[in-house]
């Protein structure tokens, strides 16, 4: 086992032997292995890898594994039935199944999910709100710093001036006593003068120890505020009383009526300082109360970038199939239109073949009614007619065989494939159009349409200029 604290000399956090099973398959071998927990992650090696480690002390860094610890769920398994029993299982919402070690012993397996737990706060959000955080609680800390320096000053400088109050009050008493020496009628006016100043000292060290009380406890700040604002009407009355007592005693007693005025004076400053003490506790309170907001605000802002990111994603993968359709698409117009190439040569041979053996049979009735016109022959009538309604048959055949060579198989191939063109490209706009702003993709134009041209017959070789044009055709550059 290694150290359980950072090692100046390895830099990792634990390092030791413990049991694996293998990631990914449900083979139930056990392999022993080397691991080093090293900020934030968990490698794992050859087990001959801990000599070299132990023996140099730097651990390499081409491991055969490496587990983030990041944001990962650890936990004890206790299967008295399992073959190694003191299994620790490694879970995370990210990972493909879970990851089963185990240790030699319990001990030993408390130490490594410990480290393992202390490793696994290690992630970039949290990284990110502590430094925030520490920076924050550097300012405030040296703002409060200040703030207890001008206090403690402040505070000295009234301990003096109560130190010389009590100077002055150890004279009053010499005097009081030469008083009461002289003038037997006043002892018992200067024995309640003392007793009221010893009530009056009383009343400050409660002061005093409420102060104590709300730097102790500021959840209680309110009502203690509260005590000290009737301690101090109280006071304020027994000095009244006092006042009243001071003018009815005799003027001999007036330096002593005057030190009870610098006390009361003294009290006075005491409980605003109290006041201003507690009013600094609120503005801290109120500045605490602040540092939340802004935190819950940081955190929320995260959530929401985070759900940004993710809708991000969905609409980019959603692109990318939509590209890879019409991608598709457009693969299987250019395989149609290479079958309608292909089927019109052949349609175009075959004309000619058709074009030739008509032409032939042709030169054979032009040649047949010659020689029986030359022969001099008496033709009978029907023949003549026969002859006649034959070489009209192969006229309107050569006609007919030009035009269905030259369209039909043309026309309906480029009209399926232009049909088919429409329709896809339709389906892709539409697609497109769905993705919204948020995808950062435009909106592809629609295709204008061409010119549309007429298919003549007489523009083909051989064909008859009075044949009756076909229906348009709107061309396509798809097709």
């Amino acid at each position: 086992m290694g150290d359980e604290e950072f090692d100046i000399d390895t830099r990792v956090q634990m390092s030791g032997l413990l049991y694996k099973k293998p990631f990914g398959h449900k083979a139930n071998k056990w392999q022993k292995r080397f691991f080093i927990i090293k900020e934030g992650f968990l490698l794992y090696y050859a087990e001959s890898e801990k000599r070299a480690f132990d023996r140099s002390g730097h651990f390499n860094i081409h491991p055969k594994g490496v587990i983030p610890l990041g944001g990962i769920s650890v936990t004890p398994s206790d299967d008295s039935s399992a073959q190694q029993k003191h299994e620790i299982v490694i879970c995370h919402k990210d990972f493909k199944g879970i990851i089963t070690l185990a240790a030699e012993t319990r001990e030993e397996r408390v130490q490594w999910m410990s480290v393992i737990n202390q490793s696994g706060k290690v992630t970039w959000k949290n990284a990110q709100l502590g430094e925030a955080l520490v920076q924050k609680l550097e300012d405030n800390s040296k703002k409060i710093a200040e703030e207890k320096q001008a206090y403690l000053e402040k505070l000295e400088a009234e301990a003096e001036a109560l130190k010389e109050e009590k100077g002055r009050k150890e004279e009053l008493e010499k005097m009081a006593e030469q008083l009461r020496t002289e003038k037997a009628d006043v002892e018992n006016s200067a024995k309640q003068l003392r007793e009221e100043k010893e009530f009056t000292l009383q009343e400050l060290e409660q002061s005093l120890q409420s102060m104590r009380q709300i730097e102790e406890a500021k959840e209680q700040l309110a009502k203690t505020t509260e005590e000290l604002r009737t301690e101090k009407a109280r006071v304020e009355s027994s000095a009244k009383q006092l006042q009243e007592e001071k003018e009815m005693t005799q003027q001999e007693l007036e330096q002593s009526l005057q030190s009870m005025r610098q006390i009361e004076e003294a009290k006075e400053q005491l409980a605003k300082t109290t006041e201003e003490m507690a009013s600094q506790l609120e503005d801290a309170d109120m500045q605490r109360r602040q540092l939340d907001e802004e935190k819950q605000l940081a955190e929320e802002l995260l959530v929401e970038k985070e759900r940004r990111a993710r809708q991000l994603e969905e609409e980019r993968t959603k692109y990318d199939e939509t590209t890879s359709d019409l991608k598709m698409s457009l693969e299987q117009v250019g395989l149609e239109k290479q079958k309608t190439e292909h089927r019109l040569k052949q349609e175009k041979i075959s004309r000619v073949k058709t074009e030739k053996r008509l032409r032939v049979a042709e030169d054979s009735l032009r040649r047949l009614d010659k020689a029986l016109k030359e022969s001099g022959v008496k033709i009978d009538i029907e023949l003549e007619t026969d002859v006649s309604n034959l070489r009209k048959f192969f006229e309107e055949s050569i006609e007919e065989a030009k035009f269905e060579a030259d369209m039909p198989v043309i026309m309906r191939d480029a009209l399926t494939a232009h049909a088919t063109f429409k329709r896809e490209s339709k389906a892709v706009e539409d697609d497109l159009e769905g993705l919204g702003a948020a995808a950062a993709t435009a909106r592809p134009e629609k295709p204008k349409p061409k010119p549309k041209k007429r298919i003549s017959t007489a523009s083909l070789p051989g064909a008859d200029a009075s044949a009756e044009p076909p229906p348009p055709v709107a061309e396509d550059g798809g097709s």
